[in-house]
């Protein structure tokens, strides 16, 4: 019989569930993380830090010393908020003005500069659409366009390097300098045809670009007596090769990139700027690389495939310093992080003073700062102060090979509040689905089921990144048939191995892990008991009609790698066109106001579950995007998801 559950519950039915929730523990824990992108000054005086202020991110500024609070910034406008940021001099920051979307999404930037002191004195629009002009303030690029910070310029603490470019035609950049109080600007001439990126040298003079073609990536070193770009290499793409820069050699004689164009797994590469000769710096065959760098000078190299592993690349003050950190926090291990994740995210000039983020997969990430003169190490920033607890539920990776014989990935955290023989198990698939990938680490929705009885598994599919572009090819176009075999055999090793409960087995997932969420049941209606999708889509065709790709081919262009070229095929892995085979109860949330899986997507979702009279759940809440940032609406969505698996596993 048919079953259509509303969003307005009677009282009744909450109370039948409500007392299985930990309501404390799941309000703390539906937060967004209150602090990031902690900082600090050239002189090593003042710590910067990012923090949510009425669901905002705004600018904070402490001394160094005592951690006193200098002042907050915080920008006006309901929609604007503190993007990123950097530190152009002892006193100054400029940040890019951003604006606030849903929980998933990057947020918007329009290319809109702001710089402003510590004290928050001389506040200065420096750039974008809203700088009034006249004859005495001219300017070299137009206002209508954006720019982003190439180069902060410490040693000149009234001006930054920006590359500029007139809005829809971001590969004609000019490059400038701009001053950091009245937002004049210099020209330091035009970015090569095409380019998408450009390096500074030492000296601050930009001399390295990567521009594209059709079918082409080209790479351009400047001849700054000349100022003369020239090519440098030419190269196919290979199934999406690319090369990205990752910085200079400290004698700029070469520069070092990230190049996965002639083989699967990226290289890290001196590319010598006289001769063109190449030097591998660093290749792992299985494992692509990401470059740890500190003021951009490279100290070391890791590798993700389970925990992160380290490969030391340097030996100077920098690489001392973060090496004494990582064994500081990993019982003196200085190769697998497999008791903290260190990074070091800002040092002082001199390299007396670090901050540094550590994250576990028990706790709340934390902030530390490294006093290297004193050797002191003190904590001094929760990144969410809600969650206290230090001991959560452990998460540890495990692999696997399919029965295509590829070894896949993923992370298995066992259930914390469990007195059964063998808890239920929840499949969390993450989003993308190609490029992003699971790492090890703090994870809220992980700990928030764990708290209530589930087990949770989470799974690197073909098509994630990190394991090369071989792996990552390998899920294009496969959303609803390869990758979902890759979900489906992990939940089945997870149930040989004996750590849960073979008959109950649910799936969570967000944007393309809702989609699996429904995608997944519907293969599988034997393993997966119950299913719960937030913010995901179900018609792959509707997505290039009504997904924020009307009128942007290139945006077309990543759709069809992703879901595949041929409609025909498309059709054939939507949900919304098989639900006749779905057994599982699903419960189905959405934002109104979500422009990458629209509401359209959870609507035509509905309409096929009315007409094979399925039982489901649909909440629409207004104000809300691609994820949700009103901590109201994000304990909304937690309780209704636990009471959901609780009444079905």
């Amino acid at each position: 019989m048919k079953k259509l559950l509303i969003l307005l519950l009677t009282l009744q039915t909450i109370a039948v569930y409500a007392d299985e929730i930990d309501t404390d523990f799941v309000k703390r824990f539906s937060t967004l993380p209150t602090y990031s992108n902690a900082q600090i000054s050239p002189d090593g005086k003042i710590i910067s830090v990012v923090f949510k202020k009425d669901e905002k991110n705004a600018l904070a500024f402490f001394k160094a010393s005592d951690f006193s609070l200098i002042d907050v910034l915080q920008f006006k406008e309901e929609d604007e908020q503190v993007g990123s940021y950097a530190w152009a001099s002892n006193k100054r920051v400029v940040i890019s003005i951003n604006y606030k979307l849903g929980a998933l999404e990057s947020p918007i930037s329009r290319g809109e500069l702001f710089s402003v002191n510590f004290d928050l004195s001389k506040p200065s629009y420096i750039y974008g659409i809203r700088r009034e002009t006249s004859s005495s303030k001219k300017t070299i690029v137009d206002k209508f366009s954006a720019a982003y910070l190439i180069d902060p310029l410490i040693e000149d603490p009234n001006h930054v390097l920006v590359a500029a470019a007139p809005f829809g035609q971001r590969t004609k950049m000019t490059i400038l300098r701009l001053n950091i109080f009245n937002g004049g600007q210099k020209s330091y001439g035009k970015a090569p045809p095409g380019a998408m990126g450009v390096l500074t040298d030492s000296e601050h003079e930009p001399r390295f670009a990567v521009g594209t073609t059709k079918d082409e990536i080209i790479t351009y070193v400047k001849d700054v007596k000349k100022n003369k770009w020239n090519e440098l290499t030419r190269s196919k793409y290979l199934g999406g090769g690319k090369i990205s820069p990752v910085t200079f050699t400290e004698d700029d004689s070469s520069v070092i990139v990230l190049d996965d164009t002639n083989s699967s797994t990226a290289k890290i590469k001196a590319i010598n700027l006289d001769d063109s000769t190449e030097e591998v710096l660093f290749h792992h065959p299985k494992y692509d690389p990401y470059p740890q760098l500190i003021d951009r000078k490279l100290i070391a190299v890791g590798v993700g495939p389970d925990y992160s592993h380290a490969y030391w690349l340097d030996d100077g003050i920098e690489a001392q310093v973060a090496n004494q950190l990582v064994r500081a926090f990993n019982d003196g291990n200085d190769k697998i992080f497999n008791k903290a994740n260190v990074r070091v995210t800002s040092m002082s000039k001199d390299r007396n003073k670090a901050i540094i983020r550590v994250e576990d997969d028990r706790s709340s990430p934390r902030y530390w700062l490294f006093d290297r003169e004193n050797n002191r190490l003190v904590d001094f920033l929760v990144v969410w102060p809600e969650i206290e607890e230090t001991d959560l539920s452990q998460t540890k990776p495990f692999k696997f090979t399919n029965s295509d014989g590829v070894t896949l990935h993923g992370y298995f955290t066992e259930a914390n509040n469990y007195t059964g023989e063998k808890p239920p198990l929840i499949v969390l698939p993450h989003g993308g689905p190609i490029g992003p990938r699971d790492f090890w680490g703090f994870d809220p929705d992980v700990q928030i089921l764990s708290n209530a009885g589930y087990s949770v598994m989470k799974i690197n599919y073909r098509g994630s990144g990190g394991y090369g572009r071989d792996f990552l090819k390998a899920g294009m176009g496969e959303p609803g048939r390869l990758i979902q075999k890759d979900i489906i055999e992990a939940t089945e090793w997870i149930i040989e191995q004996g750590w849960v409960d073979e008959n109950r087995v649910g799936i969570y997932g967000a944007s393309f892990g809702g989609y699996s969420a429904v995608q997944a049941p519907i293969l599988r209606p034997d393993l997966f008991k119950v299913g719960v999708s937030l913010v995901g889509l179900f018609d792959l065709n509707m997505d290039f009609r009504e997904g924020g790709c009307q009128a942007d081919y290139g945006c077309k262009n990543i759709l069809n790698d992703q879901w595949g070229s041929s409609p025909a095929e498309r059709a054939k892995m939507s949900p919304v066109n098989y639900i006749e085979k779905l057994k599982a109860p699903v419960l189905i949330v959405g934002g109104e106001e979500d422009d990458r899986c629209p509401p359209e997507q959870q609507y035509a979702l509905e309409n096929a579950l009315k007409k094979y009279n399925k039982e489901y759940k649909l909440i629409m809440v207004p104000k809300e995007g691609h994820g949700f940032i009103n901590p109201e609406n994000r304990f909304m969505f937690y309780r209704e998801m636990l009471e959901h698996f609780n009444k079905y596993l």
